[in-house]
Order: C-alpha cells, then structure tokens, then sequence
C-alpha cells in the first residue's frame, strides 16, 4: 500500500529497498545503456586493428619472403659497395655515359 502510493508521486524502492525516483531510475538505465552501446563499438574497432595488423604482418612476410625488404636498397646505395677508389664513384670511361 505505501509502495503504491509512493509510486503514484515517481518514487520506487529498489531490490535493497532503497528509495529512488522513477527520472533517476531512468537516467541510470539510459547510462548503463550509453556505455553498452560504447562496448560494442569499441569491441569492434578493437577486431578491426586486429584485422589490420594480422593483414600487415602478412604483408610483411610476403615482401621478405621475396627479399623485398627496405634494408635491401639502403644496401645497394652503399657508398662502400659501389666500389671505385674509397667507397667513391668514379667515372666510368665509357665515352657514351661520361659520368
């Protein structure tokens, strides 16, 4: 009988028999809500820099399986593999390409 009419003015009691409004109840859902929503979406965005970054280490394997890797023209513009006097390039004596 209290219960009812304390209903009837927006006020209810909860499982630990604590008084609440009917707004706050609301609010407090609408939250709880909010932050699902938030859940999910960042649990998507998680699976999906996941995906990404499994598809990049593929990548990845693929170029070193074929020797692609960026240390491979750092290497080839070594000054000290180019050979010449000193690491130096030198002219190439070819009269066509003198260089």
């Amino acid at each position: 009988m209290v219960k009812d009419i304390l209903g009837e003015e927006g006020l209810h009691f909860d499982e630990l028999n604590k008084l609440w409004t009917i707004k706050f109840k609301k609010e407090c859902k609408n939250s709880v809500d909010k932050i699902g929503q938030f859940q999910k979406i960042i649990g998507s965005l998680i699976e999906l820099v996941d995906q990404l970054a499994k598809e990049a280490e593929n990548e990845k394997m693929k170029a070193v399986k074929h020797g692609l890797v960026s240390g491979a023209v750092a290497q080839a513009c070594n000054p000290s593999t180019l050979g010449g006097r000193d690491g130096w390039i030198t002219r190439s004596g070819d009269r066509a390409h003198p260089g």
